[in-house]
């Protein structure tokens, strides 16, 4: 959240010290996008001088890899959302935007662990061949909330924009399967539920996703 509050002061300096243009119902455009979401287009368009409308699509795979209770997972964070906002424009002249969305969220995580040597899961010490390959599946609710801070400059067509904000996709649900010689041994699926809520509680600080973005388009 700190880097939210830091990238929207950022935003809204650029914002006053660059020229404004006093607001009017301009044509709708399209952009291609890059942000901390993934990379996409978006569409907008003025539906009044101090209100626009925008659709949102972006997504990208990042290499996941983390260090938990001593066990190495790697893996992939699959970046995907889709939606909506609406933005107001509060100032007569001035690219300022403030931006509130929802979005149907399809970020997840997928990574594994296979320990090479006696690794302790859930606080007790199992052989590589107990363990096996530990699979664990990270997944978010399927809408999130959004809330931003933005400026936007024009040189028609041109239309460039910052933003930053915050993507409210709620605490994750870890599952965490394991495939070696004790998988369905009772006393190591005890230890297994106490590996997983450890990831779970590790994944806590993805709840709310920073978000600072940049898009360049055109109007038409």
């Amino acid at each position: 959240m700190r880097t939210v509050l830091l990238t929207s002061a950022a935003v809204l300096g650029a914002a006053f010290l660059l020229p404004a243009t006093a607001h009017a119902i301009e044509d709708p455009y399209i952009a291609a996008r890059a942000s901390t979401l993934g990379v996409g287009v978006e569409g907008g368009v003025k539906v009044a001088p101090f209100f626009r409308v925008r659709g949102i699509v972006q997504g990208l795979n990042v290499d996941y890899d983390d260090e938990i209770d001593d066990v190495q997972y790697n893996g992939k964070f699959k970046l995907g959302s889709a939606g909506v906002t609406a933005d107001f424009f509060p100032f007569n002249e001035g690219p300022v935007f403030i931006s509130a969305g929802i979005f149907s969220n399809g970020n997840k995580i997928d990574a594994s662990a296979r320990p090479t040597s006696n690794t302790e899961i859930g606080g007790v010490t199992y052989t590589p061949d107990q363990i096996g390959t530990l699979t664990a599946k990270a997944r978010y609710k399927s809408t999130a909330p959004y809330l931003g801070v933005g400026a936007e400059w024009s040189l028609y067509p041109a239309v460039i924009s910052l933003e930053a904000g915050a993507f409210v996709q709620g605490e994750p649900k870890v599952t965490l399967t394991s495939d070696g010689s004790f998988a369905s041994n009772p006393a190591y699926q005890s230890s297994l539920e106490q590996e997983r809520r450890s990831i779970e509680d590790d994944l806590d600080k993805t709840k709310v996703w920073p978000v600072v973005s940049l898009a360049v388009g055109i109007r038409f």
